[in-house]
């Protein structure tokens, strides 16, 4: 699993009561990748937990930045094997990564992959293969290489 980075396409505006909590929201993310990176995963988590719950209440629920939040969490707790927690959060992630951005989005795909590795974790080696089958079909045709509109 990886951690997405900042979401350079993605509307992060704030109205001007809502700009400290939203700074505070990309503040914790990089310190998120900075424990991720020293392997300290719980400690990752906690920020990770505490981030996802300050990014609800900044942007909602419905946000691209929320999902990126959710799909953080569920890193970690696939590394804590945690697998269930993980699998509900990578796919509330994805669902709200497909509304907002579209299936072809690299931040969707990221979440598919995502599970697609969470899948082959967990043992389920047929859940695992048809996800990298639909990560697959999805790349290609956002690169334009495939037969659709």
């Amino acid at each position: 699993s990886t951690l997405p980075g900042p979401l350079p396409q993605v509307d992060t505006s704030l109205p001007r009561h809502l700009e400290a909590q939203g700074a505070e929201v990309h503040q914790l993310g990089a310190r998120v990748r900075e424990l991720f990176a020293a392997g300290q995963f719980g400690d990752a988590l906690g920020v990770a937990e505490r981030r996802l719950d300050l990014c609800r209440r900044t942007y909602g629920s419905e946000h691209a930045m929320y999902a990126t939040c959710l799909n953080d969490v569920a890193t970690f707790e696939q590394v804590f094997a945690r697998y269930d927690r993980a699998e509900a959060l990578f796919e509330e992630a994805s669902k709200i990564q497909k509304k907002l951005l579209g299936q072809g989005h690299p931040h969707t795909i990221a979440t598919l992959q995502n599970l697609a590795a969470l899948y082959t974790a967990k043992g389920d080696a047929p859940k695992a293969e048809a996800m990298q089958l639909l990560v697959q079909a999805l790349q290609l045709s956002s690169s334009g290489g495939g037969d659709g509109p």
